[in-house]
């Protein structure tokens, strides 16, 4: 089914960031890296040599912009992006809900359910 224009709560934010990345804006992408690769650092101090390789390619950064739609915290970030990538490309987003019990699929191609294990192989039209 094609996403609606409804505001979307985390789980379906991070999905459409996650399998529509290539609609995000360059100051989006950045923020988006950024937010992963600080994770991905788990609170490593600034001047571990792994948190400096981050930071000399790119990983980390210091843009202004990217930094400012972060700035109150992932969950906000992921939101807002995903509710502006819906309003402005809301024909090309699938966002898959499972038939049965209607709660989001892993992915846009998944024909398992996660929550329910309702599985739609069959179902080619969907």
């Amino acid at each position: 089914m094609p996403a609606s224009s409804k505001k979307v709560n985390i789980e379906t934010a991070k999905y459409i960031t996650n399998y529509y990345h290539q609609f995000l804006n360059e100051k989006e992408n950045i923020a988006h890296r950024h937010l992963y690769s600080i994770f991905k650092l788990n609170s490593e101090s600034e001047n571990s040599p792994r948190y400096k390789i981050y930071k000399q390619t790119g990983k980390i950064t210091s843009d202004k912009e990217a930094l400012e739609l972060i700035k109150n915290g992932e969950t906000e970030f992921f939101i807002n992006t995903a509710n502006r990538i819906l309003k402005e490309h809301n024909k090309e987003i699938f966002i898959n809900n499972c038939p049965n019990c209607q709660k989001l699929a892993r992915t846009p191609k998944a024909r398992q359910c996660r929550h329910c294990g309702n599985k739609w192989f069959d179902n080619e039209n969907i």
